[in-house]
């Protein structure tokens, strides 16, 4: 049923268009989001840009494994795919039969283990527990199972086995001839390793004991029919607790933390809360809770995740006002938050995780000068003070690919590399210097070639060049000021060559003509092509150079000629440039009286006698110019040289 339901909803919409309003210091990483591409799954950055896109048919629940990859449920499959850090699908689990895969949950977590929950479906004689249900009830439980990395099941529970249908809340018809009265929707472990299970048909959060599969507490809210603590200060409007929540997760404090969906309240507002349990004497105290500054009902779906920097992501469900995420701290600021233009189909859960790229977070302290790296894991920038900094905490990310769009106030560099930098830190002023690492680039070899782009905020805006000093004996490249904002690299030279002259559809009046071309990063030569023909495949001269230019000679005139040029990088050659023409025409014509034409404007003409001595010099500045001094009874040699760079040479007798 799963499978057609994803399928409807994703032929609905192509790819979702997000929006990421970021402010404040986000946790780095990338957002896992369900529903924003019908058949793929990818990452959103901070730029809104949809990222990684790796094709998989319906899917939905995409979550981080500890090990740097994700999971993600495959509608298709009805199974669970696993995903490593390279981004490469690497195995597949699911509830071993005869049960049905639940794409609730379904998670890789520490030992390389598995969770995945599963439903059972049990004839039940209702009519014994509800008058007037039937006697033969379709029952849907859930089932827990957990694999060690082997793919070994360590460990099955069944609902049906502990839990009646009649704990169901008010609102589920237990008259039904197909009653699913649980509807669980999340596993977590506590600090002991024993089982936490969300139901929210029961409007319960249950806890497991792993060794007995006894229930070892209920915690429900005014809706559950079972709960087993005292709420000390969570009632509004005479409602106690939760209800249909989703996703508990244990904090670092040891709190329970969930998405509330509130459902069955009087006053619909969902929230994500945070209790501390007493299993001693049974209370739940509230630590914390968030309320949108716009109230949000999330009737189904949510989620919430804490970060290592202790924020809070709180995925919104199916809100319908286009908010899907927000990022908060614990006092309530929003640090950035994700919204579409219109409603996700299937937004089940959002998660964010530094997969596949690389970020570090490091406190600075007093002129300490620190590398940005962490074992084999690196940024690739080092960063100094410049002045005094007490315990500043600065976070740098480094992204494996270059930005879209990239505007400039002014040149922009000729190659940008696929990579771009962030920086997040607290300040009212600039407090650091930071060296750029251009090792594995290919202006290594030069580093006065290399430029360092710089914008306030990330995706937003033109670039601006910093200026930039080398580090001696080092391939480092330093900016004096490191300002929070978006780095991105690139070289003056170009990674491919550019065609330059003869520009395109010029004429040349020489049958000598230079061609020259931009160089190109790293090239060990470049192959030349001209011809007489648009296909290079008539009068073709084909050679190779290690310069960005070479001389063609014993050109014919009024032929109109085509030529490209490629790079060498061995083993290997580049894609051919495109196609420029040049015209050759009749060479020069000096008349009688010392008129030159058929010569481009701006072209410097010298004349020499037999001797070699210099007598006049002119620049053309008109189609038709007299050029030669009125001399009588000399041999004269005219030199040409073009704006192009073309020279060339006429003998004339006066």
């Amino acid at each position: 049923m799963f499978v057609s339901l994803l399928l409807i909803l994703t032929t609905l919409i192509d790819r979702n268009p997000c929006i990421v309003e970021s402010s404040g210091l986000q946790a780095p990483g990338y957002f896992l989001i369900s529903g924003v591409d019908q058949d793929s799954v990818g990452f959103i950055d901070n730029t809104g840009r949809f990222i990684y896109p790796l094709f998989t048919g319906p899917n939905v629940n995409h979550r981080p494994t500890p090990y740097g990859g994700y999971t993600y449920y495959d509608g298709a499959l009805q199974a669970y795919v696993t995903v490593d850090n390279k981004l490469r699908t690497i195995d597949t689990f699911s509830v071993q039969a005869p049960y049905q895969t639940d794409f609730h949950e379904g998670y890789q977590t520490t030992g390389r283990r598995y969770f995945v929950l599963g439903t059972e479906v049990r004839t039940v004689n209702m009519s014994e527990l509800i008058q007037g249900a039937p006697d033969s009830a379709q029952v849907i439980g859930c089932v827990i199972q957990e694999f060690d990395r082997r793919g070994r099941r360590t460990f099955e529970w069944k609902s049906l086995d502990h839990i009646p249908p009649t704990e169901a809340t008010y609102e589920i018809d237990l008259t039904h001839n197909r009653i699913d009265y649980i509807h669980a929707n999340a596993i977590v472990e506590d600090s002991a390793r024993n089982i936490i299970l969300s139901c929210r048909n029961l409007d319960q959060i249950i806890k497991i004991d792993r060794s007995t599969g006894s229930i070892i507490w209920r915690l429900g809210g005014s809706a559950a029919h079972r709960n087993d603590f005292t709420f000390t200060n969570d009632t509004n409007d005479g409602f106690v607790g939760f209800s249909h929540q989703h996703a508990p997760v244990i904090t670092r404090k040891g709190e329970l933390l969930m998405f509330d969906n509130g459902n069955l309240k009087s006053s619909q507002v969902s929230r994500v809360v945070a209790y501390t349990l007493n299993e001693t004497t049974l209370t739940a105290t509230k630590t914390w809770e968030y309320i949108h500054p716009n109230p949000t009902f999330s009737p189904t779906m949510g989620s919430v995740q804490e970060l290592p920097n202790g924020n809070i992501l709180i995925g919104w469900g199916t809100a319908q006002n286009g908010l899907v995420a927000t990022e908060v701290d614990r006092s309530g600021m929003i640090h950035s938050e994700v919204r579409t233009p219109t409603p996700l189909p299937y937004p089940y859960r959002v998660y964010k995780s530094p997969i596949a790229m690389t970020s570090i977070v490091r406190k600075i302290s007093g002129y300490e000068q620190v590398d940005f790296s962490n074992m084999d894991s690196t940024t690739r920038v080092r960063v100094r003070p410049t002045t005094y900094s007490q315990d500043h905490e600065v976070s740098i990310e480094r992204h494996n690919y270059a930005p879209t769009h990239i505007e400039s106030r002014e040149h922009l560099p000729c190659h940008v590399f696929p990579q771009r930098w962030v920086v997040r830190y607290h300040a009212t002023q600039n407090l650091y210097a930071a060296q750029f690492n251009l090792a594995r680039t290919m202006v290594e070899d030069d580093p006065s070639a290399a430029m360092v782009l710089y914008r306030p905020q990330e995706g937003v805006g033109p670039f601006v060049e910093l200026p930039t000093s080398l580090v001696e004996a080092s391939s480092q490249i330093e900016v004096s000021h490191l300002a929070p904002g978006e780095y991105v690299l690139g070289s003056r030279l170009c990674k491919e060559p550019s065609l330059v002259y003869p520009g395109n559809s010029q004429d040349e009046h020489a049958l000598v003509v230079p061609l020259r071309w931009t160089p190109a990063i790293g090239a060990d030569g470049y192959e030349v092509e001209i011809s007489t023909s648009p296909d290079f495949t008539q009068d073709v001269r084909f050679f190779r150079t290690q310069l960005p230019d070479t001389t063609i000679r014993n050109l014919q005139p009024q032929k109109t000629y085509y030529w490209h040029v490629r790079v060498i990088r061995q083993p290997e050659v580049g894609l051919w440039t495109q196609t420029w023409t040049f015209d050759v025409m009749t060479p020069l014509t000096v008349s009688d009286d010392g008129a030159a034409t058929d010569l481009p404007i701006g072209t410097n003409l010298v004349v020499y006698d037999v001797l070699g001595n210099e007598i006049a010099r002119e620049t053309i500045v008109r189609e038709q110019q007299h050029v030669v001094p009125d001399l009588h009874d000399k041999l004269l040699v005219i030199v040409a040289t073009t704006p192009g760079g073309a020279v060339y040479r006429k003998l004339l007798a006066r």
